[in-house]
């Protein structure tokens, strides 16, 4: 049987595992391990989330906003929705 070709992430996913990673604090190489990103790619989504309102960065802890943990629950609505599909 023929390997099947890796399924690209799309921009939602990565967002909402970003987010669901700093949900509690975490640090950037923590959230860039764990969304399985490199380190460019992590400061590229960390730099456009901060700028939203979605994270905040202190002292090194990245954390979910409010704002964050919306749009998290909104990924998470979407993905049980498409899974009746």
């Amino acid at each position: 049987m023929a390997e099947r070709p890796h399924k690209r992430r799309v921009l939602h996913d990565i967002v909402g595992e970003i987010l669901q990673n700093a949900k509690d604090g975490a640090r950037k190489t923590h959230i860039m391990y764990s969304s399985n990103l490199s380190f460019s790619q992590t400061e590229r989504y960390l730099d456009a989330l901060k700028k939203a309102g979605f994270i905040t960065e202190n002292s090194g802890i990245w954390k979910t906003t409010q704002k964050g943990l919306h749009v998290v629950e909104a990924c998470e609505v979407c993905k049980r929705l498409l899974e009746t599909v």
